[in-house]
């Protein structure tokens, strides 16, 4: 079977076509143990390339096969300083972060709204997995489905790929946003001997190593908003008042919260020109309750009318305040600008027409402003995290407007001071800090 590598022959021969003179874009797909388990998790028991439309596999640890030291491979495929055209870039990091990577599905879901999916099984795929979907499945099934998958795959992702229209890497998607979601991902959560009475695993195997579990940020929604749902857990969904935050424990000193105060009404002020001077809530309450004394009750119902405001639509009776009549002034040349030139863009997200034929103006600001929130976010991230890279401290866990970090003591409360600064450029931060996620205050 020539699209086995198996000899230093057929290596060599390999070696040949990758060399960068050669023009042909090379794809490349890891086959993990189980297609289910977690990419910082994974056995990768082969690796399929596609040059020029023709398909390879090099084995490294599958029982049908002459299989090759990873380390080596990996280093064979570091040397031949190729770019590699993959499906999921941020995958691909987790597995092997020392290659250079192209996210196609960042491009096809850019130009296409393509999302892509793993249902190119063979019957011998659907079967096994049938029957043995906890276990390293991928092992059992012959190699040469394998291949037949891959090439399966391969067909459909460069058929959509070549017809995208624009297949230029992103700078922020490919060189910002997928690397600083892996590398948030890679600071697995410790939890405690409460888990198991919160939360049932598909398999524990698929995300947890040792008291360590792993999340999966999915970028590719229709605001941007990165979703962090992986084996059963839906980690930006973590409930407050059932106890199943007092699972997470950190591995330094303390779980240590950032999160903008009035974050949308801010970033909204931002865009429209409009700044608040005071706090966000107590001062749009003075407008719904036309007082200058407010009560918690009103205070609380003001974030509750705000939100309604903003995602919902806003009333007639408050455009007299220039940050609601500014809004509305936005929003209306936005909606404009969308149905004359069939679509609007942030700095980094394009949203299209032909994408969303049935949107309306209102709902077409909410994206517009999760949009902006997300790469504002994503751009605060990097920094912090590159703040952070030679420190204990570490970012656990982003959920849109809030950051939290495990905090080591012994590196001071400057460092806290330092990514505050970070974080408040704009717009100001509250700081919470407890045990376990459940006692931050």
């Amino acid at each position: 079977m020539f699209y086995l590598i198996e000899t230093e022959n057929q290596l060599n021969t390999l070696t040949a076509v990758m060399s960068p003179s050669y023009t042909h874009r090379v794809y490349l797909e890891y086959i993990q143990g189980n297609d289910n388990t977690h990419p910082a998790l994974a056995e990768v028991i082969a690796i399929y390339l596609n040059i020029g439309n023709q398909g390879y596999i090099i084995p490294l640890n599958h029982p049908e096969c002459i299989n090759w030291d990873k380390d080596k491979i990996f280093n064979w495929l570091k040397l031949s300083s190729r770019k590699f055209y993959v499906r999921d870039k941020k995958a691909a990091l987790h597995i092997n972060p020392q290659l250079s990577y192209t996210d196609i599905q960042h491009c096809l879901f850019r130009n296409k709204n393509i999302l892509l999916t793993d249902t190119h099984n063979t019957q011998a795929h659907a079967w096994y997995y049938r029957k043995f979907p906890q276990i390293k499945v991928n092992k059992m099934i012959p190699i040469g489905k394998h291949h037949e998958r891959c090439e399966s795959k391969h067909r459909e992702v460069i058929q959509d790929f070549t017809t995208a229209g624009d297949r230029s890497s992103s700078e922020y998607f490919d060189d910002i946003l997928l690397p600083s979601l892996y590398r948030l991902e890679q600071n697995a959560l410790r939890f405690n001997s409460m888990f198991d009475e919160y939360f049932t695993l598909k398999n524990k195997k698929f995300s947890i190593k040792d008291d360590h579990i792993y999340g999966w940020y999915n970028p590719y929604t229709t605001t941007g908003r990165p979703v962090n749902n992986f084996n059963g857990i839906n980690f930006v969904g973590l409930k407050h008042d059932n106890g199943e935050r007092n699972c997470f424990e950190p591995d330094n000193d303390l779980f240590v919260e950032m999160d903008y105060d009035g974050y949308h009404p801010r970033l909204i002020g931002d865009i429209v020109d409009y700044q608040f001077k005071d706090n966000v809530h107590n001062t749009l309450a003075e407008i719904y309750f036309k007082s200058k004394e407010i009560t918690p009750a009103q205070y609380k119902e003001s974030k509750t009318l705000t939100f309604k405001q903003i995602y919902g639509g806003i009333d007639k009776a408050n455009l007299h305040h220039p940050f609601f009549k500014k809004t509305q002034d936005f929003i209306d040349v936005l909606w404009k600008g969308f149905n004359k030139d069939g679509y609007i863009s942030t700095k980094h997200y394009t949203i299209k027409k032909e994408h969303h034929p049935k949107i309306h103006a209102q709902k077409l600001f909410n994206y517009y402003i999760q949009a902006t929130e997300t790469e504002t976010n994503i751009l605060k991230i990097k920094e912090i995290q590159e703040y952070l890279k030679d420190k204990k401290t570490k970012l656990v866990l982003y959920i849109y407007d809030a950051f939290v970090f495990d905090y080591a003591k012994a590196e001071g409360d400057q460092l806290l001071t330092d990514i505050q600064d970070i974080l408040s450029e704009k717009f100001p931060v509250k700081v919470k800090m407890g045990g376990h996620y459940g006692a931050l205050q």
